[in-house]
């Protein structure tokens, strides 16, 4: 049997998860979007308007009748810093974005950098610091395996074997949480398209870089034993991987792109198939479909589809990352934020 005080910390959480979506509720509406009862929520609220989460305000919500407490989600309460970098078409580069506990972008700034090296990382982070003191969190996006917060296997040399989490938590005393890049573009997409009972992977392929893949399993994101699951670059195509790099452009890579395309087919028995990447044109899709089915019957075929960007997705499936995470811990506050690390 749940203690009170584990009962009282899921029924914060069902609360704000309702006012995630932005919207004004008042007691009355939050019961019945919870099932909690009108008393619990009034308790609830209370609480988390007193530590300054959540804010109440009187409004009129008929032209007839008393005003009502509607409450929403304070926005000026904390925020998320979303941080990730990249190597595409030979161009390496920071993206520093702050969100709002809504998932509003706060703030997005994209910077260049040659070397791209720890201290642009911490240099962009401090930025975004100062801007906000008020960020609770940082979540981290790595093109590369992120293994017990350490990076390995960079595309970006500069980066490998630097240990992001610790060095980052260290300096700005905030809980840190780092992963591969293609994680959080499927976990954002599974998120805001609403898949929750299909099996999704996202296989990107950009250009002169190995690629990537990632796979929700009807919600829950598949990470494997040591976060490299879906690393289809690791497959054998009968060569190195230096000389697996040289093909990675078009129309040379179709062939490996076929290849890692009926592995995932076959292994992972997805619903869809979501194919991403500077490599790859809509175009391309129903000659790859068609090899898979040389070998997959037809009954077993996902169904494929082309994502022109992930971006939204990205940043998306970091923000939503950051609210499990809270969810998960249900403690952190930014207000006693110098004492928890």
């Amino acid at each position: 049997m749940k203690d009170s005080a584990a009962l009282k910390r899921e029924n914060k959480i069902q609360i704000r998860r309702l006012l995630r979506s932005g919207k004004s509720y008042t007691k009355q509406q939050i019961a019945l979007q919870t099932g909690l009862s009108v008393a619990s929520c009034n308790t609830y609220l209370n609480e988390m308007e007193t530590t300054g989460e959540v804010t109440g305000e009187k409004q009129k919500l008929h032209e007839v009748g008393r005003n009502a407490m509607v409450y929403t989600l304070n926005e000026d309460f904390e925020s998320i810093l979303c941080l990730y970098f990249a190597l595409i078409q030979g161009v390496k580069s920071v993206t520093a974005a702050v969100l709002s506990p809504t998932g509003r972008i706060l703030h997005q700034q994209v910077r260049r950098f040659d070397p791209l090296d720890a201290a642009a990382i911490e240099q962009e982070s401090a930025a975004a610091f100062r801007l906000f003191p008020n960020i609770s969190q940082v979540i981290v996006g790595t093109p590369s395996i992120a293994e017990n917060g350490v990076i390995r296997h960079s595309d970006i040399p500069e980066l490998e074997n630097v240990p992001l989490k610790t060095m980052l938590e260290t300096k700005f005393r905030r809980p840190v949480f780092l992963a591969n890049d293609m994680h959080y573009k499927v976990y954002g997409y599974y998120r805001q398209e609403q898949i929750s009972d299909k099996i999704v992977t996202l296989v990107n392929y950009p250009s002169g870089v190995l690629p990537g893949t990632a796979t929700v399993h009807k919600g829950t994101l598949l990470t494997g034993r040591n976060l490299f699951a879906g690393m289809v670059g690791f497959l054998d195509y009968g060569m190195s991987l230096e000389q697996q790099i040289q093909m990675l452009h078009r129309p040379a890579a179709e062939p490996l792109i076929i290849q890692a395309s009926i592995a995932l087919i076959s292994i992972l028995n997805p619903h869809l198939l979501l194919f991403t990447g500077d490599l790859l044109l809509e175009s391309d899709l129903e000659r790859i479909r068609a090899a898979c089915r040389t070998c997959i019957p037809e009954e077993y075929m996902p169904d494929f589809a082309f994502i022109p960007s992930t971006d939204q997705y990205y940043l998306m499936g970091m923000y939503w990352k950051a609210m499990d995470i809270k969810d998960e811990t249900a403690s952190y506050s930014p207000k006693n934020a110098a004492g928890k690390l």
